[in-house]
């Protein structure tokens, strides 16, 4: 499966539980990952889609390096639609915890 249907059947996904789907541009700097999901509460996570054995470039993995150094930042490489739409369930779990604020 190439990384543009798994990257649809995710945000397909995300936005039927309330998600923000953004595709991630960076114009000052190359390499960054294809989406970012904003939950309903706020709660953010970063994705980068790769069909199969599709590499990751030098740039994105800097980039995604940088990116995970901010402890409060989730990104990840994502190359099935189960794995992201887990990645999704488990940030709305998230949200589950922070109701209250």
């Amino acid at each position: 499966m190439k990384g543009s249907d798994v990257e649809k059947e995710v945000c397909a996904y995300a936005e039927r539980l309330g998600f923000m789907t953004i595709k991630f541009k960076d114009l000052a700097r190359a390499g960054g990952p294809d989406r970012l999901f904003i939950s309903p509460m706020g709660n953010i996570m970063f994705m980068e889609f790769k069909g199969g054995r599709e590499p990751v470039s030098a740039r994105q993995q800097d980039y995604m390096t940088d990116l995970s150094e901010h402890h409060c930042v989730d990104v990840h490489i994502v190359r099935n639609s189960e794995f992201g739409i887990n990645l999704i369930k488990w940030l709305r779990k998230k949200d589950d915890l922070y109701w209250w604020e």
